[in-house]
């Protein structure tokens, strides 16, 4: 027996020139995660690659082209019926001047190391409390027992310094 409906969203980690992620704050009035600070990104239509999905939504929220480069990890949310699953990708700007659609109030470029100083959207909460990422780099030199942003913020500053290389 299924407890839940899983849908499918997918976001992307944008970097700038100075190394910093871009974070939009959602309107006060959505449903989930009322003026929170999330990556961009969305839901998955039916019949809608999840690449696809995520070019459109970043363009939608953003009005920015982006091009993908590949999965840096993966959360889970839990809503009353239905569990969303996030899918993270890195991604880089090709063209476009960032302009918020009305789902988002605010953006801000940060740091890696200062996003817990953010309200953050649950389910990026727990994907940054967690781990709960694909690490790229050898799991024996994570300390399980550490539950900080430490490894899961080198993890993504290695793939960070890896596509300002490209």
């Amino acid at each position: 027996m299924i407890n839940h409906v899983y849908g499918l969203a997918v976001r992307v980690l944008l970097v700038d020139e100075n190394g910093k992620v871009l974070i939009l704050k959602r309107s006060t009035d959505s449903k989930t995660n009322p003026g929170k600070w999330e990556l961009p990104g969305g839901k998955v239509n039916q019949d809608e690659s999840f690449d696809h999905a995520l070019l459109r939504e970043v363009y939608e929220e953003t009005g920015l082209k982006i091009e993908l480069g590949h999965v840096v990890g993966a959360s889970e949310q839990n809503l009353h019926i239905i569990r969303a699953v996030h899918i993270i990708m890195s991604g880089k700007i090709v063209e476009g001047e960032l302009t918020l659609s009305s789902e988002h109030e605010g953006y801000a470029w940060v740091l890696m190391e200062t996003l817990g100083d953010y309200e953050l959207a649950d389910w990026l909460e727990d994907y940054l409390n967690k781990s709960t990422t694909f690490h790229f780099k050898d799991p024996e030199e994570v300390d399980k027992t550490d539950n900080s942003f430490d490894p899961l913020i080198k993890s993504i500053k290695t793939t960070f310094d890896k596509m300002s290389r490209k």
